[in-house]
């Protein structure tokens, strides 16, 4: 077993570990199903996953000690372990009597054959350090992005994208956006680098979201970095206002009619553009009713995928009352969320004739569905249509 030993401590300190992942459990019984090693930013230190039967327990803890109070435990109740440097893949399988067979793979980097003929080119390029990437865990000190946050990557960029679309031919010396329900604020970390680091604009970002404990790391990370015109607050986004004015609203995965509230919000503070990605659209499924679709809807999720459709035309039509354009657009692709529905705004200037032919046909939509919903009486009653 020391042999064993060696290799998996000569990987943990060194700076080329992916993973090391022990599975495989002696005792069928047991409460631990495995155990995932993790790279973490300090390198001194180690993300441990203890997956268990009901529940994970994630730790942070000193390599050393890991090594020290955990490592032997570890090879002695799990059967296999798989490590994935950067430059090697590494097999161990150990016996009843602990005896390791130890398989080695090396991999040539060098002279790896290229993924593609043309790599894509981001607006964020992996192997260039970005600050904020890697202190919200993404990318490494060198600017590698970390095999398990792809995904994650691949999302960021696809967001730069978008907005890249919007503002890649405008100049502006100064920019306020508002991102609601921001969450662990990825994005909206990646909005203040697309105009303060990409476009070289003087801006202000403001994230809102219901969890302190969110909003406070936020903060944190935002300080670390010296993004100092990227802020956050807590609460909810009927509750926001500001005297400033506002450029660009952002509302991803907001829940039901919290979307709505981010339109008006926009249409308030008079945001030429803004990004929606609603969520959860529950106001209508009691309202929708058409006789001729009545076969479909008696199926529940049916309904709810028809909910959301006509939710979001709803809003769109509407939107074109008040004077957007509206793209609907896939934000990401549908293996990593089924609520992948962009709504993309962008102010522009319409007639009266043509407001009213909108709303018109708005009316004979809402008229088709049985819907009376949230945001028209709002519209309505604020006197925006």
């Amino acid at each position: 077993m020391q042999n064993a030993l060696k290799v998996i401590q000569d990987s943990i300190n060194g700076l080329t570990l992916e993973k090391c992942v022990f599975s495989a459990p002696r005792e069928k019984s047991s409460e631990t199903r495995s155990i995932i090693l993790m790279p973490v930013k300090d390198e001194k230190e180690i993300k441990v996953e203890f997956r268990l039967q009901k529940h994970n327990d994630i730790k942070t803890l000193k390599k050393d000690v890991f090594i020290k109070d955990e490592l032997v435990n570890a090879l002695r109740d799990f059967k296999q372990v798989h490590i994935k440097n950067l430059d090697s893949d590494i097999q161990i399988l150990l016996n009843k009597k602990l005896k390791a067979k130890i398989i080695t793979k090396k991999i040539d980097t060098k002279n790896s054959p290229p993924k593609h003929n043309k790599e894509k080119k981001y607006l964020i390029p992996d192997g260039v350090p970005c600050a904020f990437l890697t202190e919200i865990g993404v990318m490494d000190n060198k600017g590698r992005v970390k095999p398990n946050y792809y995904k994650k990557f691949r999302q960021i960029n696809r967001f730069l994208e978008l907005v890249d679309d919007l503002y890649k031919n405008e100049s502006m010396e100064s920019f306020h956006a508002v991102d609601f329900g921001c969450g662990k604020s990825y994005l909206t970390f990646a909005l203040y680098h697309y105009f303060v680091n990409i476009k070289k604009t003087n801006a202000k970002i403001t994230g809102i979201d219901l969890k302190q404990e969110v909003i406070d790391h936020c903060n944190e990370v935002a300080q670390k970095v010296n993004f100092e015109g990227l802020h956050f607050a807590h609460g909810f986004i009927h509750d926001f206002k500001t005297d400033e004015a506002v450029d660009f609203v952002v509302t991803l995965h907001a829940c039901d009619t919290a979307t709505d509230d981010a339109i008006l919000f926009s249409l308030r503070n008079k945001a030429s553009k803004m990004m929606f990605v609603p969520c959860c659209q529950h106001e209508l499924n009691k309202q929708l009713e058409n006789s001729e679709s009545a076969i479909m809807l008696k199926h529940g999720i049916f309904k709810d995928r028809m909910c959301s459709l006509v939710t979001d035309t709803m809003r769109s039509q509407l939107l074109e009352v008040c004077g957007f354009k509206v793209q609907s657009m896939e934000f990401i692709s549908l293996e990593h969320t089924a609520k992948n529905i962009m709504l993309r705004c962008v102010k522009s200037d319409r007639s009266e004739k043509q407001r009213q032919d909108i709303l018109s046909k708005y009316n004979d939509f809402k008229s088709q569905w049985s819907i009376n919903p949230y945001l028209e009486k709002k519209l309505i009653e604020e006197k925006f249509i």
